[in-house]
């Protein structure tokens, strides 16, 4: 008797072994057959945060012209070190640069070394990089890595960059990473051999793939808020939407569908958070506020050297960008017809204009030079066009060296070229043809950015002056 219980004993023990393995190998299944179905896998951690930017527009730091003036990318770091909690995404809908020109793709490099010493993990395409040519994408993308498009096409009809990148949290919480630009751009307005697809077509395409390999999905969409709520409602996959082409950011939380939508712009100037608590059987609380990068913040000393370094590369290519009003856009090798107007400086204005000159010797304007050389701004074109005269025009200022008389905002700043005017006085023919000299508007170069407290009326009291 003893030994047959001992056999149906050691029976059952082989049996619970077997049925032990069958259940695990079938657990094992259900695990692969779920994360292979795109099911969430991973519980998320208890909070975590998406920190989000868009539009900085090549802003790599305020101008510095006026107190008060926000933004740079030296104060976001400085933010961001201080404020990046455990579990976060750092990402950009787009918009960074402002421009294809020679020293907006400079400015571009350096923005971008600041954000690999952010830390983003992804970065959208917006309207303003599609303004590169094919070529020049593909040289940014040999020098950043963390952009994402999965509608923007290259001359082969293939993928430019990544469609998605996918990170992971403390806790194995996989988030994934998609980008869209809005297809409504202009032609005129793509650079050379790039195209567009919808954006509902790319994430019809590639969101399925995404799901299987994320726990959770965030959309960077260089679109208008009726796009990305469009968007929204086709793809339940996405949780949170991020834009855009927008005129203002906004603490608003728009829900749509299964996803959270949330938008920021105006030149780098604030950073979005999103704050997220998951709750296993209920909403899942979301909460949105902006960050304002004050004056009174410090500067990131790393971030900070890599804006030096971009003004000492300023200096040292010297830009001679030309925009010439007659001609529109030219080459440096462009010039003006012989018996056309040109600046000629305001020294040629004193002798008839002794009053107006000396009020302007006492005015900011006639120090408007040095206030680009104490920041260091002084071979940066942005900052040249308001601070000199005629910059970007084939006659106008190139640089101190060739055109000394150029700099600072004189006459000619105001009322345009004065060489006819001149002519004409010498040769006494005012009597029978009189020059109109044109003024210029204030508001070209004293805009709510760069002169947020400008008021017409005050500014030109300091200033004023008569026709002589």
């Amino acid at each position: 008797m003893a030994s047959r219980r001992r056999g149906n004993s050691k029976t059952i023990g082989l049996a619970i072994v077997a049925a032990c393995i069958v259940l695990l190998t079938i657990l094992l299944c259900i695990l692969k057959s779920r994360r292979a179905s795109g099911t969430t896998v991973n519980s998320p951690p208890a909070v975590f945060t998406v920190f989000y930017t868009c539009d900085t527009r090549g802003h790599i730091e305020p101008c510095g012209c006026t107190s008060g003036m926000a933004g740079g990318i030296s104060r976001r770091q400085t933010y961001l070190a201080k404020a990046i909690p455990r579990d976060f995404l750092l990402v950009d809908a787009g918009d960074v640069t402002a421009g294809p020109r020679p020293w907006e793709v400079l400015e571009l490099e350096y923005i971008l070394k600041g954000y690999d010493k952010m830390g983003y993990h992804a970065v959208n395409v917006g309207h303003r990089e599609l303004s590169f040519s094919y070529e020049a994408l593909e040289k940014m993308k040999e020098q950043y890595s963390r952009f994402v498009s999965a509608n923007l096409l290259g001359p082969d009809g293939q993928l430019i960059f990544e469609p998605y990148l996918v990170t992971e949290l403390s806790n194995g919480y996989r988030c994934g990473i998609i980008g869209v630009t809005d297809d409504s751009v202009l032609s005129d307005n793509i650079g050379e051999g790039l195209s567009l697809t919808p954006p509902a077509d790319a994430l019809a395409k590639f969101l399925p793939e995404l799901k299987s390999k994320a726990d959770f999905i965030v959309l960077l969409a260089f679109a208008d808020k009726p796009t990305m709520q469009e968007l929204a409602r086709q793809f339940f996959e996405v949780d949170v939407i991020i834009g855009g082409k927008v005129e203002q950011a906004s603490n608003e939380l728009i829900k749509e569908n299964q996803s959270v939508i949330v938008f920021n712009t105006d030149k780098g100037k604030t950073v979005g958070r999103l704050d997220i608590l998951p709750a296993p059987e209920a909403d899942w609380l979301y909460t949105n506020d902006f960050f304002l990068l004050a004056e009174s913040m410090k500067m990131a000393p790393q971030v900070a050297a890599l804006v030096e370094e971009y003004k000492l590369q300023l200096k040292e290519r010297d830009f001679h960008p030309l925009k010439d009003d007659e001609e529109g856009l030219s080459s440096i090798s462009a010039a003006r017809s012989r018996n056309a107007d040109r600046y000629i400086g305001s020294e040629s204005c004193v002798e008839c204009h002794k009053m107006a000159h000396e009020i302007w010797v006492q005015s900011a304007h006639a120090r408007a030079f040095e206030a680009l050389e104490r920041q260091g701004n002084q071979y940066n074109p942005k900052c040249l066009k308001c601070h000199t005269v005629g910059y970007m025009a084939s006659d106008g200022y190139i640089n101190q060296k060739l055109t000394p008389k150029l700099k600072n905002v004189s006459c000619e700043a105001c009322h345009g070229r004065g060489d006819h005017h001149v002519k004409l006085m010498s040769e006494q023919q005012l009597s029978v043809k009189r020059v109109i000299m044109k003024q210029t508007p204030c508001t070209e170069c004293h805009d709510k950015d760069n002169s947020p407290d400008f008021e017409e009326g005050t500014y030109w009291e300091k200033i004023a002056h008569g026709n002589e």
